[in-house]
């Protein structure tokens, strides 16, 4: 893992990069706050380790610029200083730090926050990882029902125009069977059978407008045509 440590004094430096290299951990040093800022600004660092007390730029505004500043991944960041007590912890907490420690420190008390730090940022990739492939699969899954509501809308269309042209002819042949003298009787089946053509072109018309409008154009579905010979109870 690529660690940036920042502190303004060299021993403290020498220390924590000893330490961590031991973890096996790589460490980019920096003495002051404008060269984290640099160093922050122009690499990747999972773990910042940063003093509180900083030249030019203290280890509270630093934190508070690495919050600032919006990347995919996280950082962890410790602040290590001779401070103690429960406001400075309050305010570094604020500041945006994960953890908190003074100094000088135990080794094995550095080690011990320094995997918890690995622990918390796998968790956080992983929390990634799950996101970016859960968004990959409602992305595929909203591709594949776009190209299914699309061939839907394109069976509809040509369904209904398939049924569009063989109920016309019915009607044709209907309304010529209308021009004749009809019995009583035949006179009742040829209106039904206008009546009735007549709805399922209006059926069939309401299918093509359904295949060929946008969702937000739908609202004429409202009103459905009435069936004929149908109970409105």
């Amino acid at each position: 893992m690529h660690v940036l440590i920042a502190d303004d004094d060299a021993v403290t430096r020498l220390l924590l990069s000893s330490a961590l290299t031991k973890l096996g951990h790589e460490v980019h040093e920096a003495a002051n706050g404008p060269e984290a800022c640099a160093a922050w600004e122009g690499g990747q660092f999972p773990l910042i380790i940063s003093d509180w007390m900083m030249p030019d730029l203290d280890g509270l505004e630093f934190c508070r610029r690495v919050r600032g500043e919006p990347r995919t991944a996280y950082t962890y960041v410790i602040l290590l200083t001779s401070r103690a007590g429960k406001t400075d912890f309050l305010e570094a907490m604020n500041a945006g730090a994960d953890d908190f420690f003074t100094k000088p420190f135990e080794n094995d008390e550095f080690a011990a926050r320094v995997r918890v730090a690995e622990r918390i940022l796998g968790l956080h990739a992983n929390l990634r990882a799950a996101n970016t492939d859960l968004e990959r699969r409602v992305l595929e899954r909203s591709v594949e029902l776009a190209e299914a509501l699309q061939a839907k809308s394109e069976f509809l269309s040509r369904a209904s125009h398939e049924l569009r042209t063989p109920m016309g002819h019915v009607l044709g042949y209907a309304q010529l069977l209308a021009m004749d003298p009809l019995t009583d009787e035949q006179a009742v089946s040829v209106n039904q059978i206008l009546t009735s053509g007549a709805h399922l072109l209006k059926v069939i018309d309401r299918i093509l407008a359904i295949s060929d409008a946008r969702p937000e154009d739908l609202s004429f579905l409202e009103t459905a045509p009435e069936v004929p010979g149908s109970d409105p109870c």
